[in-house]
């Protein structure tokens, strides 16, 4: 997959007209069992496609409302104290295998995993840790954005639907400490630069309602990512939130360097090598 185009170009879907074809529920029942990137291969993890996902009203959502569409997956975990970082890094990667066999997708959130259980009618010890609606995205009217600096100089944009406004790059990734800006450009580069694309690709992280509670502190030869503190993101979706971000990173670093993994960490969230 081409991750850098695909996270770029990714939205979330909030309208769908049709279930993706039986071929493409197969592949990513495939790319889940045997291809799929994930943070912790150890925990062990079941991918269901559920297509009766009205039972989900009132136990999951996005806002509070659950997103309509012709089907849902979850993910199922077995429980560990880092179940959610995983389903993040693991869903997030099903997603833009989605996005690149042409379906959309959209981040459900809950915040008891029993009352998925009860109204899904699941019967097991693994924990439900990521639920995500897709299907075939409905085709909607494009909208133009002027920026309209002066007369002589316009900007035109397509503003896609569902766009909210994320973090910029400097935004997030900071040199020993945080608020400290001092040599990053320099020391990340620019376009087609390793870097600069992982950390871009990092800044398009989807979150709970893109809040992004999270940054990068570049330290030696080490990229460190930090939580931060945020009164809105509950447990659950802090976890979710962060593996996304790390499968951003990592997938766009690897693409460059051949191989990136991050190590959980006690102080920071996680620690990867350069």
């Amino acid at each position: 997959m081409n991750y850098p185009l695909l996270i770029e170009g990714r939205t979330s879907c909030r309208a769908f007209r049709g279930k993706p074809k039986e071929k493409i529920i197969d592949e990513i029942r495939a790319y889940h069992d045997h291809k799929c990137q994930r943070l912790l291969p150890e925990i062990q993890t079941e991918l269901l496609i559920v297509s009766d996902g009205d039972k989900l009203e009132d136990a999951a959502g996005y806002h509070d409302h659950l997103i309509g569409a012709p089907q849902y997956l979850v993910l199922l975990s077995e429980p560990h104290k880092d179940a959610y970082l995983n389903a993040g890094y693991i869903m997030e990667d099903l997603l833009l295998k989605l996005a690149d066999l042409s379906c959309g997708s959209c981040w459900l959130t809950f915040a008891d995993e029993n009352k998925i259980k009860a109204a899904l009618s699941l019967h097991t010890e693994k924990t439900v840790a990521a639920i995500a609606a897709i299907g075939i995205p409905e085709k909607v009217r494009k909208r133009i954005h002027l920026n309209i600096f002066t007369m002589s100089n316009v900007d035109i944009k397509e503003k896609k639907r569902y766009f909210d406004p994320k973090k910029k790059v400097s935004e997030l990734v900071f040199s020993d400490e945080y608020g400290n800006s001092d040599g990053v450009d320099e020391r990340i580069g620019f376009y087609d630069d390793m870097l600069w694309e992982a950390f871009h690709a990092a800044s398009n992280s989807p979150s709970y309602m893109n809040r992004q509670p999270y940054y990068f502190l570049l330290k030696s030869s080490k990229v460190l990512l930090y939580s931060t503190e945020d009164s809105v993101t509950g447990a659950i979706d802090r976890d979710l939130n962060l593996g996304v971000v790390m499968l951003h990173f990592a997938a766009v670093a690897q693409d460059y360097i051949g191989s990136f993994r991050w190590n959980l960490d006690e102080d920071a969230v996680a620690i990867g090598e350069l």
